[in-house]
């Protein structure tokens, strides 16, 4: 069921459930926020979850109470028509009929001495600094002390953009460094305490969405400290999905292998290294679900014979694979191969070819680049012809690979699959 409401004058439906935010969100209107995120839930349900300690950097730290109520970033406030004071828009239900305004002047004011708040606990010179734009941060011709600085994220800062749009205080308060630990010595990431802004959202994406609570908050001294619920992430039970740091506005969570403008091959190794870019984080996760067919489908959108492949792939998507750092790399190949094991044919009923052309298609040799040629121009309509000077298909794969390592009637059933597609192939040729 739909609700009909108003924000700064623009008519707009939301679903019933949905928050003032999320309306906003889905018609354009900017209202800032650091505390929430499009895929998370809101801070608020996370009351009463407070740890009575958490660990930072292997050291414990007490916490107090657990039931004091989250605030959060308090930048994503509205003024609804009719009603006193203020309201959370991250955190409101919409109604029928209401009226929100999200840009008054108070709510400005409001929003600057919010963010005040924040920055005043947070590295911000470079933020107000005249020569910002394409500073790397690491040089300082103002000869700013670097635990003054902002970070290395500091171009694409989600904090940064949020102090752009509310504006910065000209009469804010210098930060005053307190040297918080920062965590190197962890497989994967680096945590930088210094750059916490304490908006929970890693705590929620680990606790909330991926279901693993590796990371938890305590209220120490009545203000929301963010940590580990064991010594180390491993102890902690985290599956070092990397969730935590998709979502962290700031550097606080960062990624050790990040090289600049390299952010797929950096993250998704194993797929930047397989000649033929197959999607492997997605079919291994369709693998560990059973779901052998659709991990099938995965590897056939880029190579059509995955028992071949599964048997003489030199593997170095397994050379560069992340996992190493924490134990040991994946066997992606004998995965592959359990897929192709497991393999009923549902992948192939599902191909969806194109209507005909009416264009024909010759091509020399039915090795393995003529085969996958054929294969995929068949799928796209097209009649082809596969030309092979030998008595039987698959060139190099038959001739060049031995029996023990490719069993002929592997190769032979792949094949037969591809002349299955309408591609015709002409030995002796």
């Amino acid at each position: 069921m739909n609700v009909a409401l108003t924000i700064d004058n623009i008519k707009v439906e939301a679903q019933t459930g949905k928050t003032i935010l999320e309306a906003a969100r889905s018609v354009g209107i900017y209202i800032p926020a650091l505390c929430s995120h499009p895929y998370l839930p809101p801070i608020s349900i996370l009351k009463g979850k407070a740890k009575n300690g958490i660990f930072r950097n292997g050291v414990f730290i007490k916490g107090g109470e657990t039931d004091k109520r989250l605030e959060g970033c308090q930048l994503c406030l509205v003024e609804i028509e009719g009603r006193e004071g203020f309201f959370r828009s991250c955190d409101e239900p919409v109604n029928e009929g209401i009226v929100i305004y999200t840009a008054t002047m108070q709510l400005r004011q409001i929003r600057s001495d919010n963010l005040a708040k924040i920055l005043s606990e947070h590295p911000h010179t470079c933020l107000v600094c005249p020569q910002r734009e394409g500073c790397d941060t690491l040089s300082c011709s103002l000869d700013v002390p670097k635990n003054e600085r902002c970070c290395q994220k500091f171009s694409n800062c989600e904090l940064r953009k949020v102090a752009e749009y509310i504006g910065v205080k000209p009469d804010l308060f210098r930060y005053i460094p307190v040297n918080l630990p920062v965590v190197e010595q962890e497989p994967l990431f680096k945590w930088d305490y210094n750059l916490c802004i304490n908006c929970l959202r890693c705590v929620r994406v680990c606790e909330e969405v991926r279901g693993v609570k590796a990371l938890g908050y305590a209220l120490v001294e009545n203000e929301v400290t963010v940590g580990c619920i064991g010594p180390t992430l491993k102890e902690s039970g985290c599956k070092f999905c990397g969730a935590c740091v998709e979502v962290c506005p700031t550097g606080a969570l960062s990624d050790k292998e990040m090289r600049g403008g390299e952010r797929v091959s950096s993250l998704v190794p194993c797929k930047n290294a397989c000649p033929a870019e197959i999607d492997i984080p997605k079919y291994v996760n369709l693998i560990a679900q059973k779901r052998f067919a659709d991990a099938l489908a995965v590897i056939r959108g880029k190579v059509p014979f995955p028992g071949v492949l599964c048997r003489v792939c030199p593997h170095p998507c397994e050379d560069v694979c992340r996992r190493k750092f924490i134990n040991e790399s994946i066997n992606i190949k004998e995965l592959k191969r359990n897929a192709a094991e497991h393999d009923k044919k549902i992948s192939k009923q599902n191909f969806k070819i194109t209507p005909k052309t009416g264009k024909k298609v010759a091509i020399i040799g039915s090795g393995p680049a003529g085969l996958t040629c054929g294969y995929y121009l068949s799928k796209l309509g097209h009649q082809v012809v596969i030309y092979e000077a030998l008595s039987e298909p698959g060139g190099m794969l038959r001739v060049g690979i031995p029996k023990y390592r490719l069993p002929r009637k592997i190769l032979d059933q792949e094949i037969e699959d591809i002349k299955r597609m309408g591609v015709e192939i002409k030995t002796n040729t």
